[in-house]
């Protein structure tokens, strides 16, 4: 999955630039580095960059990650990542992060906020990275109907 891969990549250089504090960059980046293998994606053939032996890391789950990289990628203007990150958390939601927190839970935090900077952008002429990273407005054959439904609610 090359697409998570070059996602996650982004999503560290995106963090490295920014004004965020150094603790918390380091937990960011450790979150994301260990995304791949948390939840079993074949990716992250990159070199891990935190592995300070003398820092203990505050695991985020990707719908922490995913908010903070959009109000991020909203400030440096690189809505692009805001696609990605909206995308990503959508259609792996079913069969990677359905477990992470009650769906009333993210509709109410993290999902509302990354929903309403999406919606601040045109992605009309937008070409995502890969066909896993599309925003299908109105669901896919391939998601549950809840899936479907928390698209459908993400796109209205």
């Amino acid at each position: 999955m090359w697409e998570i891969d070059e996602l996650i990549k982004k999503s560290i250089f995106l963090i490295n630039h920014t004004q965020i504090a150094a603790t918390e960059k380091k937990n960011i980046i450790w979150s994301l580095e260990n995304l791949p293998q948390k939840y079993d994606f074949d990716a992250g053939g990159y070199t891990f960059t935190e592995v300070d032996k003398d820092f203990k890391y505050e695991e985020l789950d990707p719908f922490e990650i995913g908010d903070i990289l959009t109000k991020n990628a909203d400030e440096y203007d690189q809505p692009e990542l805001i696609y990605d990150w909206s995308t990503f958390l959508l259609n792996f939601w079913q069969e990677y992060f359905s477990q992470v927190k009650p769906l009333t839970s993210l509709k109410d935090g993290e999902l509302r906020n990354i929903k309403q900077r999406y919606h601040n952008h045109d992605f009309n002429s937008y070409t995502p990275i890969h066909v896993t990273l599309t925003m299908y407005k109105a669901g896919s054959e391939y998601f549950s109907t809840e899936q479907n439904q928390l698209i459908e609610w993400f796109n209205n």
